[in-house]
């Protein structure tokens, strides 16, 4: 619009022409009506009706240029200092009582900002004017409801974003911010509200908000009867920290977590914040003006601790809290703490506060554990336990960490405090009634369980009083659990108590007299049936837990099995058959390796406190089970843990997959092994790892039975097919036991032996060693067992004429393995990594010849073998030599005052990568290791047996002697799954027995007397474990008495897994030396037999 237009509507006084055309449309009644006809009438509504709508339609933006339009032509009257508005058009805009104009349309919200524009052309240098319309618009304020307030706020905030601009403009914000408390008593929480929108936009008003705090933070933060004024006062506090991220982290939460901890704060802003947490400081002796909740409410105080809790950003906030500790106590005792206030808000409050004014602060804990009346009242706080009631169980979850957490940190600092806690009876009742509903308190449930090991730790300066206090304690609380807890829904309570309490065999034998262990196989049958639904998948960790603590509990019974008290109490569990059935079905590839091994463990405890019970039970169970996998044509179901080359990396994503249904299934079909031992050691480890302590627990039922003379027919067909089984493995538990029974001469063993060689699964397994696992052949243990054992079923082994081949077809393999390889036996490497295969294949030889002469021998062994021994010789020299020269280096530099080196192996690479294989399967398994005795080490084989495997022993000072297994690579290719398949022939064996004879004497040396002594059996026999058990023989149904540990049932088992001593490892070229050397004798004898019997 140009300047004639704007002219020439102010000479017409459009102004007071529209002012009073709007008021018109809001007068109460027309005055200018005319009577009209009825038909007139009914047509004229009509067109009222139709008319009003379009007004309607447009009437919002034809008001709003209508406005724009008033203020653009009072803003062109202006002269130099002064408006040139006609009287009529100013008295139309400012006259009148509360200016009805700027009012009505300031209410109807019709273009607030060209109204702030009006106000600012008609108040220029009139700053009376303008107190007059500010006055006006707190008086309209004040009588409107908060909706209809809004656009005069909205008007209050664009007046005074105005800075700068032309000179004359009135001090809008000084106005505004004189009169804000005249209305904030009529509508407290828009004003508030708005106010925090300006302080951190306005410095005049956030300096004025600031010095004005001691008026208003009380009357509407503390004193205020509604919560949302509460509300607004807090965030007005909020706003006046001059930082963007704490204002936008705060909120009116009562959380123990603190978003602005270690929040980085300019010095400016932490002096505010300081001022403005000061003040709220002092208010704490005057906030117990608000705590009585007959006449406050129970929230009362909710915003102030929020706030004050939000403030806590360095350690520095939480030492200014301290000179106003006692405020703070006498605020929450006894007002807070004892009324019987189910949901009581304030509390809650102030615990978080507190919790979190004391956390990472010794000197606020001082404060509470160095006063008497403190520590003396500090755990009466009255706590309603309804757990049905979801507002308490709320209440309760944000309360309770809070407050055990303060007496957490004040026994963290005070072991007078702690012992003077640990027997309150408010604790033993947070024990009985909190603890068992983990899943409704965590929080707190986590700070009890905390409170508890702080009440039975154990310092060195104890006195005999407090450790008696300790024993009490826990005394107290197991008795507790076992009287309050059920099994069946509460074992997440059991498991973490009783992994706290339970530190000695009394703690833990406390559980056995009090029904704990009927406890705690009801927790077991619940997690069982929860494993083995889909959706339960979370309780794998609370399975491995429990059984560890079952395993604890039932290894502190052995030494006392004796007492009358311990063995009721262990009668009186007649849940551990269903229990040991429901752990053996969870045995299988679903589960993780931690909870079979964890399973295992216990089931060999439960076999060594009550064998006849378990071996009548559970051995039936377990070859029924084999024998299934055995004759069954159904595909085995295999889990994601069970050993395989191609998943290995696939496990973890695996994991939560549960079996069909509970089942045993450790059986290892030949068809479920992807390669032969020695091929692929990451998965020769896998295997190890994952059949081992089965094996072991067969094994030990073994032990068990012949401790018990209960060794039946049924074991023994278990025992022989689990090694046929486990051949893969290599391990030598099985070849073992039975050359130790071999060597008794009890009836039972006798027996047994008899038994054994009946069982055509037995031949199998011979068989298998001499066709496919023949390097299972270096382990002296086999080696001797097959000596033991060959003679008495080779008729169901072998044919004459399938021996015959087999001899015929080694000695080929033989002659073709070292041709092949000759080019490179120059070199030591390569015969260390063919050494082992050479060596199995010799042993297998020398034992088929020891059943079977042939008639003729391939010419070319001799040659061939005594090529090999001389290279072997050689290359021993070459070892001795380099050996030599080192250790000269080494005893030159100690002379000359160096820092020795580290000696270095002079070996193969392979056997640098098998004993680190070794090692790490030792490192994993240690745990479920039988313990052996020091006298268990593997020594060598009586040279009556072979003299290959003579050799010095390690000395006693050595200590214990590392074992490690052979790895070689097997050197035969042709297949011999159609020999295994074959059915042993039975043939006469006259005229075998007198070879075999002459094969061993040829093997006597001058050493036979001591190889003898020094046998490879320790000297921990079976009839000295039978003696020194004697007393179970006439006790059924009892355990085995203190006397007889794990260790010495299992003999040994480390060496069992089939592992080389490390002087057999680092001389394995000798022991090939030392074979070929017997090897060559007994072909000669037998080439010369043969010679004598042609001629």
């Amino acid at each position: 619009m140009g300047e004639e237009e704007s002219q020439f509507l102010l000479s017409l006084q459009a102004i007071s022409t529209m002012v009073h055309f709007y008021m018109g449309t809001k007068g109460p009644e027309n005055p200018q009506v005319e009577v009209l006809s009825e038909e007139e009438g009914e047509e004229e509504e009509e067109e009222e009706d139709i008319l009003s709508l379009a007004e309607e339609k447009y009437r919002p933006a034809a008001l709003e240029k209508m406005i724009a339009l008033v203020a653009l032509l009072v803003e062109q009257s202006r002269s130099e200092r002064h408006l040139t508005l006609s009287q009529t058009d100013m008295a139309a805009l400012t006259g009148g009582k509360g200016f009805p104009f700027l009012f009505q349309h300031i209410r109807d919200g019709i273009n607030i900002r060209q109204t702030c524009n009006l106000i600012f052309s008609l108040c220029r240098y009139n700053n009376r004017l303008a107190e007059h319309i500010v006055s006006m618009l707190f008086t309209s304020i004040a009588k409107l409801t908060p909706e209809a307030a809004n656009p005069f706020f909205k008007l209050l905030t664009m007046l005074m974003e105005f800075a700068g601009g032309p000179p004359g403009m009135p001090p809008f914000a000084s106005y505004i911010l004189q009169r804000i408390w005249e209305v904030i008593e009529y509508n407290p929480s828009q004003c508030l509200d708005w106010l925090a929108v300006q302080t951190p936009r306005n410095k005049l008003a956030h300096s004025w908000v600031l010095q004005n705090m001691e008026n208003w933070v009380e009357r509407f933060l503390l004193a205020h009867n509604y919560p949302r004024v509460r509300t607004s006062a807090a965030y007005l506090l909020v706003s006046l920290i001059p930082s963007n991220s704490f204002r936008q982290m705060f909120r009116s939460t009562r959380s123990l977590h603190i978003p602005t901890r270690d929040l980085p704060l300019s010095p400016d802003t932490t002096v505010v914040l300081h001022q403005v947490y000061n003040v709220l400081l002092g208010l704490l002796s005057r906030a117990k003006l608000y705590v009585d909740a007959a006449v406050h409410g129970t929230t009362k105080l909710v915003p102030y601790f929020s706030f004050m809790t939000y403030c806590l950003i360095s350690k520095t906030e939480k030492l200014m809290f301290s000179t106003y500790f006692m405020d703070l106590w006498n605020l929450f005792q006894p007002k807070l703490s004892e009324p019987a206030i189910a949901t009581n808000h304030n509390k809650q409050a102030l615990l978080s506060f507190w919790y979190n004014v004391c956390a990472d602060c010794p000197e606020n804990i001082r404060l509470i554990v160095q006063n008497p009346v403190v520590t003396k009242n500090i755990a009466f706080n009255y706590i309603l336990a309804d757990h049905d009631d979801q507002d308490v169980v709320l209440f309760n979850r944000g309360m309770l960490p809070a407050y055990y957490g303060i007496l957490r940190l004040c026994c963290e600092q005070s072991p007078a405090f702690t012992r003077q806690l640990a027997s309150h009876q408010n604790i033993q009742w947070a024990f009985k009634n909190l603890t068992p509903h983990a899943s409704q308190y965590p929080g707190a449930v986590e700070e009890l369980f905390n409170l508890m090991q702080l009440f039975i730790a154990q310092r060195p300066d104890m006195r005999e009083e407090e450790l008696e206090d300790i024993k009490q304690f826990k005394k107290t609380t197991i008795s507790c659990y076992l009287r309050c807890l059920d099994g069946r829904s509460c074992w997440t309570t059991l498991i973490s108590a009783f992994r706290i309490l339970l530190e000695s065999d009394e703690d833990r034998l406390l559980v056995v007299f009090n029904r704990g262990l009927i406890l705690m196989t009801e927790s077991f049958n619940t997690l069982h049936m929860m494993y083995h639904e889909a959706t339960a998948c979370h309780v794998t960790g609370d399975l491995v837990e429990l059984l560890s603590i079952f395993l604890s509990v039932l290894k502190s019974t052995r030494p006392y099995l004796q007492r009358k008290d311990v063995k009721q109490a262990l009668i009186q569990w007649q849940e551990r058959i269903e229990f040991a059935h429901k752990l053996l079905t969870l045995l299988n590839s679903y589960s993780p390796p931690e909870l079979r091994n964890a399973c295992i463990d216990v089931l060999k405890e439960l076999v060594l406190l009550s064998p006849h019970d378990f071996l009548h039970t559970l051995v039936p169970f377990l070859q029924h089970n084999h024998c299934t996998y055995h004759h069954s044509n159904i595909p085995m179901s295999l889990g994601p843990y069970f050993p395989c080359r191609e998943n290995i990396k696939l496990i973890g994503g695996k994991s939560n997959i549960r079996p069909p249904r509970p089942e045993l299934n450790m059986c290892l079909l030949p068809t479920m092994v992807e390669t032969s031992k020695g091929k692929d050691d990451v998965y020769d480890r896998m295997l190890l790892d994952y059949f081992f302590s089965y094996h072991q627990f067969i094994h030990l039922l073994c032990r068990v039975a012949i401790n018990c003379e209960k060794f039946t027919e049924t074991l023994v067909k278990l025992s022989v097919l689990v090694a046929y089984e486990g051949l893969p493995l290599h391990l030598a538990l099985f070849p073992k036991l039975w050359t130790e029974l071999c060597q008794t001469q009890s009836s039972m063993s006798k027996n047994c032996i008899k038994l054994l060689c009946e069982d055509p699964v037995f031949a199998e397994y011979i068989k298998c060693i001499l066709m496919d696992e023949r390097t299972f052949l270096n382990n002296n243990i086999v080696y001797t067992f097959m000596t033991h054992f060959l003679l008495k079923v080779q008729s169901q082994v072998f044919s004459e004429a399938n021996c015959a081949n087999l001899i015929s077809t080694l000695i080929t393999n033989l002659i073709n393995q070292y041709q092949n390889l000759q080019s490179d036996f120059t070199n030591r490497v390569e015969i260390s990594k063919a050494s082992a295969s050479l060596n199995g294949d010799l042993r297998a030889l020398a034992l088929l010849l020891s059943v079977h002469t042939p008639k003729q021998l391939n010419p070319a062994l001799i040659p061939t073998l005594q090529e090999l021994l001389s290279k072997c010789r050689t290359c021993l020299q070459q070892r001795n030599s380099l050996q030599d020269q080192e250790a000269k280096e080494r005893k030159t530099k100690d002379d000359e005052g160096a820092t020795p080196v580290k000696r270095r192996r002079v070996s193969s690479d392979e056997e640098h990568t098998v004993d680190s294989c070794i090692g790490d399967i030792k490192a994993d398994t240690r745990e479920v290791l039988t313990p052996t005795s020091t006298s268990d080490n593997e020594t060598r084989d009586s040279s009556i047996i072979d003299p290959g495997t003579e050799q010095d022993l390690p000395s006693p000072e050595n200590g214990s002697v590392k074992e490690y297994r052979m790895e070689g690579p097997s050197s035969f290719s042709e297949d011999g799954s159609h020999i295994r398949s074959q059915h042993a022939e039975e043939q006469s064996t006259s005229g075998r027995f007198d070879d075999c004879k002459e094969f061993k004497d040829l093997h006597c040396s001058k050493d036979t007397t001591l190889a003898e002594d020094e046998s490879e059996f320790p000297s921990t026999s079976i009839s000295a474990v039978l003696s020194d058990l004697a007393d179970l023989r006439s006790c059924d149904g009892q355990a085995l008495s203190s006397q007889d540990p794990e260790a010495a049932l299992s003999l040994s088992c480390g060496h069992s897994r089939g592992l080389f001593s490390h002087m057999q490892q680092h001389d394995i070229l000798d022991t090939l030396c030392r074979t070929i050397e017997s090897t060559i004798h007994v072909v000669t004898r037998i080439s010369g037999k043969g010679n004598q019997a042609a001629s």
